[in-house]
C-alpha cells in the first residue's frame, strides 16, 4: 500500500497538476476549443510543462549539486520546501510573464489567470512554510477543482461529472498523503481550501 500511495503522490505531483489544469482550460473552455487549433494547444501546453514542472524540476537538482545539501523534490519536511518552494515560484512567475506580456493577447487570459493564481499560491505556500507544513498536494488539487468550477460556466457540455471525478481523485490522493503520515487533516483541508478559492478567485478577474 505504501508503494501505491507514494505512485499517486508522484502522478499527482503539485507541479504537474499546472499542466494539467491548463490542458483542462484549453480543451474544455467553448471559445479556445474552437478557436485554438491543435497546434497551437500543444505548443502552450509544451511550454506550461517546460516552464512549471521540467525547468523548476532541473534548477532544485542544479541547487542541490551546487549546494552539496539534499534538496528533496518530494518537500516531507518544512525545511526540504524553502528553496523548491522559491525556485517553483520563480519559473512559474517567468511562465506568466511569457504569456502575459510576450504573447500578449495571443495567449488566452484564462491561462493567464491561471499561472497567476497559481504562482500566488505558492507564495502562499512559502509563507505559511515558516510556521505550518501546509499541504502542495492539496492546494493542487483544491487549485484545480476552482479552475473546473470556473470553467463549468463558459464549457461547450456539462462538466459536472468531471468535477466529480476530480473530487473523487482529489479524496484518493488525499488518502495518499495521510497513508504516508505525510500531513495530518489540518494541512490537507487548509491547503485544499486555499487553492480552491485563491484560483477560482483569480481566474474571475
Amino acid at each position: 500500500m505504501e508503494k501505491l500511495a507514494k505512485a499517486i503522490s508522484i502522478v499527482f505531483h503539485p507541479l504537474l497538476l499546472i499542466t494539467l489544469g491548463t490542458w483542462f482550460i484549453l480543451d474544455f473552455d467553448s471559445i479556445y476549443h474552437v478557436a485554438l487549433g491543435t497546434k497551437t494547444q500543444l505548443i502552450y501546453l509544451l511550454i506550461i510543462l517546460m516552464g512549471t514542472f521540467i525547468l523548476p524540476l532541473n534548477a532544485i537538482f542544479f541547487m542541490q549539486r551546487i549546494m552539496s545539501t539534499d534538496i528533496s523534490v518530494y518537500m516531507q519536511e518544512k525545511r526540504d520546501r524553502r528553496i523548491p518552494l522559491l525556485i517553483s515560484a520563480i519559473c512559474v512567475l517567468l511562465t506568466f510573464y511569457l504569456f502575459n506580456y510576450k504573447l500578449g493577447y495571443r495567449a488566452p487570459h484564462i491561462v493567464r489567470g491561471y499561472l497567476l493564481g497559481t504562482a500566488a499560491s505558492i507564495v502562499l505556500a512559502s509563507i505559511v512554510n515558516l510556521r505550518f507544513k501546509i499541504s502542495l498536494h492539496s492546494i493542487g488539487l483544491g487549485g484545480t477543482l476552482g479552475l473546473l468550477i470556473y470553467l463549468q460556466e463558459n464549457a461547450f457540455f456539462d462538466l459536472r461529472p468531471i468535477i466529480a471525478c476530480w473530487i473523487l481523485f482529489s479524496g484518493i490522493v488525499i488518502w495518499a498523503r495521510l497513508y504516508l503520515h505525510s500531513h495530518n487533516l489540518t494541512e490537507i483541508y487548509t491547503g485544499f481550501l486555499s487553492g480552491l478559492t485563491l484560483i477560482y478567485l483569480i481566474v474571475r478577474l
